[in-house]
């Protein structure tokens, strides 16, 4: 699996969803709709419950062979034999999570808008990067921002995938696309959508357009 030409597309990331069967459903919808990478992200469930969902993910991401990325758990993605992890800014090391789950999988870091976090994760080897939030979201209403420039910036300086994240919807999605972007990830926008296939598809249309160019 060559890491690098993954990171692209629609990147989906879990709600808070206790129902596993909901959230199975969820994901296949995403990935229908062409999202290229899934991210298992829960933070309200029992240790045993979020093992149990992750592994419920996994069986529809293996049957569509997209990659999945669980949030923050190295141990879990181990267990799983998951495709990688993401991890912030309070969780383990790249270092720990490279010599844990070995130099083949994927690992993710948010650098939020921050160049010094930048600079780290390309130096202890991230296979990627996550910027964010890119405008008001949600999910982390006082998450830190990283402006345009920002992100135009780094996606020039360095050379490692980007993952744009936090409060993209598809009236500002072209604002990124514009600065070179060919990577969002989604939660409430797509989860939350009455249509999530259809407006997966919606995305990953214009996402995929901008990897063409």
């Amino acid at each position: 699996m060559e890491n690098l030409n993954i990171i692209k597309g629609l990147y989906a990331v879990t709600p808070e969803e206790k129902d596993s069967s909901v959230l199975s459903s969820q994901v296949e919808s995403c990935i229908k709709g062409g999202a290229r990478l899934i991210q298992y992200r829960a933070k309200t469930l029992s240790k045993i419950e979020h093992k149990e969902q992750a592994r419920k993910v996994k069986i529809v991401c293996d049957f569509y062979k997209v990659p999945l990325i669980i949030n923050d758990d190295i141990e879990l993605c181990r267990i799983l034999d998951a495709d990688g992890v993401h991890l912030g800014e309070d969780d383990d090391s790249l270092e720990k999570a490279r010599l844990i789950l070995g130099p083949s999988k994927i690992i993710g870091s948010s650098c939020y808008n921050s160049i010094e976090r930048v600079i780290k994760a390309v130096d202890k080897g991230a296979t990627y990067i996550a910027l964010g939030a890119c405008f008001p979201t949600t999910t982390k209403p006082n998450a830190p921002r990283a402006p345009l420039d920002f992100i135009a910036l780094v996606l020039k300086e360095f050379k490692i995938p980007v993952v744009a994240i936090g409060g993209i919807n598809l009236e500002n999605i072209e604002l990124l696309i514009n600065e070179g972007v060919n990577c969002v990830a989604l939660i409430n926008n797509l989860f939350k959508a009455k249509d999530i296939e259809g407006t997966a598809r919606q995305f990953s249309s214009l996402i995929n357009i901008n990897e063409e160019l």
